[in-house]
């Protein structure tokens, strides 16, 4: 339960929403009626697209990057060894993995679902730097 707490503020927080976010802070840029709230929406932009910058910044800090690698590494060694070594190969292997709990494959889903949230973004990022 606090995996799953913790993993839904993460989402929260991410790179992910600040594309929805900013996609929504466009959208209410467009529909502004009044000079007050289309300045407003400006505002909004311009603070999304900051923060967005920082997060691709850091993405590309080399002791980020490390210890991106260093938490996804237990996990592609756990997905590897179930999915190739148990299942691909345990007719011959006699392979045979503990039954994980549900807590560590939330830990798992999590550490795949930031892999594509931040590949994602970057794609994002680079699709939006090119316009």
């Amino acid at each position: 339960m606090m995996l799953s707490a913790l993993a839904a503020w993460l989402a929260r927080i991410g790179i992910g929403t600040v594309a929805d976010r900013l996609a929504a802070a466009y959208e209410a840029h467009e529909k502004a009626k009044t000079d007050t709230a289309r300045i407003a929406a400006e505002e909004r932009i311009k603070t999304l697209l900051a923060k967005r910058d920082v997060q691709v910044a850091e993405s590309g800090n080399r002791v980020n990057t490390c210890m991106r690698a260093a938490l996804a590494m237990p996990v592609a060694i756990i997905l590897w060894k179930v999915l190739v070594y148990d299942k691909a190969l345990g007719q011959w292997t006699g392979g045979t993995t503990d039954a994980l709990s549900a807590e560590l494959w939330q830990v798992v889903m999590t550490v795949i679902g930031f892999y594509f949230l931040a590949e994602v973004a970057s794609t994002v990022t680079r699709i939006v730097k090119r316009k």
